[in-house]
């Protein structure tokens, strides 16, 4: 049997005049013409649609000629009208809106991730200060405390000389950030924002900073039932 030959046409005037761009020979095998041409069209038009041009896309056609060459008339045409453009540009358009949730959604866990990282290694810090801090108190050896942390001695020695942190700073720091960024604030973001100006806070003293800045009505409690405040309006 001789392959069919086909023809890609495009239209820019709604269908009045047509110009043939494509034309060739079927190596796919197709015994039936109506199913090469509707086959064809779908694959051009989706490749128009996803081509890289501001251009809108023109109305397709595909005409399926008996090989070996052109002759008139084609024994199966396939067109793609308004509504059937509008609903593979609607199906193309479905396909890439879940993609960018399903991209969204997955930068939200990573986000939340990387958040809670941020505070454990935060709030892991502090407990090894304090602990080191004990340690050298007791009377332990510097190089003991320095190989049971993995630390240098030098390291040993400036926790050693860590003042201990103004509470008031603390909460003026706090205060200071949820003024400028507003918003929802928790015990992981004030957390984390204070870690970021240099106080490296609990999350339990963090929850006792942001009770107090409610206290002064900086920021509302939102939740009854977690530490989430709201910025207040002034």
């Amino acid at each position: 049997m001789t392959p069919y030959i086909y023809a890609v046409l495009t239209s820019a005037d709604g269908g009045a005049t047509w110009t043939p761009t494509v034309t060739e020979e079927d190596t796919e095998g197709y015994t039936d013409p109506a199913k090469l041409a509707a086959d064809t069209l779908d694959s051009h038009y989706r490749e128009a649609l996803l081509a890289p041009t501001a251009c809108p896309v023109p109305l397709l056609a595909v005409h399926v000629y008996d090989g070996p060459a052109i002759t008139a008339p084609a024994i199966a045409i396939s067109t793609i009208g308004e509504d059937r453009q509008w609903q593979a540009t609607g199906r193309l358009l479905a396909e890439i809106a879940a993609d960018l949730r399903h991209f969204e959604d997955e930068k939200k866990t990573l986000d939340a991730q990387l958040l809670s990282a941020q505070a454990a290694i935060g709030n892991t810090r502090t407990r090894l200060e304090n602990v080191t801090q004990s340690a050298v108190r007791m009377g332990m050896p510097q190089i003991d405390i320095a190989h049971a942390t993995g630390r240098s001695r030098e390291w040993v020695r400036r926790t050693r000389n860590l003042p201990k942190e103004s509470e008031a700073g603390q909460r003026e720091a706090l205060r200071k950030a949820i003024k400028t960024a507003g918003g929802t604030w928790t015990t992981r973001r004030a957390a984390n924002t204070l870690a970021e100006a240099g106080h490296m806070v609990t999350d339990k003293r963090a929850r006792q900073l942001l009770r107090d800045l409610a206290a002064a009505k900086v920021i509302t409690k939102t939740d009854p039932n977690t530490a989430t405040y709201q910025t207040t309006e002034q």
